[in-house]
């Protein structure tokens, strides 16, 4: 008798698993019903996997790459070895935090012409805010985590799709 309640419970505790799915499917869907909001608070489009469950998700909004690309040049001195030059775009007012969108230039020479946008972004999205901030800093250990004393830098608050954008870089507080 004891044996056969041990092969009833051994079955029905197979049949009870192998209904269930594994821990990378549950993640997966609780991923696609997640919402992506802005910074601003806006829903962004879903764009992971199948459409998203029991979400009014906002349509997909195409970006015109081209008009939110921000160009110009960047005047500096000559980098030192091993400099890297990094391009940082965001939201006017923030100063901290992951960037809209990022370049990182090894070795760059100057002057230096630049066009950043949508298509460097970090992480897909929606179009730029309507004002941005864009900085470039020459950054002696190659390190974008880090401001050395040797760094420059250069900021500019302005429009997306921005052109004939000048920056020049100079040490902080100069």
């Amino acid at each position: 008798m004891r044996t056969l309640f041990t092969v009833a419970l051994a079955g029905a505790l197979l049949a009870a698993c192998s209904q269930r799915v594994s821990t990378e499917e549950e993640f997966a869907r609780e991923e696609r019903a997640r919402p992506i909001v802005s910074a601003e608070g806006a829903r962004l489009p879903v764009v992971v996997g199948a459409p998203a469950r029991g979400i009014d998700a906002a349509p997909a909004v195409p970006v015109d790459e081209a008009a939110q690309t921000i160009r110009g040049t960047i005047e500096g001195p000559g980098a030192p070895a091993g400099g890297v030059l990094f391009l940082f775009v965001r939201a006017a007012g923030v100063m901290g935090g992951p960037p809209l969108a990022v370049q990182r230039i090894p070795s760059p020479s100057f002057p230096r012409d630049f066009a950043i946008g949508p298509q460097d972004a970090m992480i897909a999205g929606g179009p730029f805010p309507e004002r941005v901030s864009l900085e470039a800093r020459l950054d002696l250990d190659g390190n974008a985590m880090t401001e050395g004393a040797g760094d420059l830098s250069a900021r500019a608050e302005i429009e997306p799709g921005a052109s004939g954008v000048t920056l020049t870089l100079s040490a902080p507080g100069t």
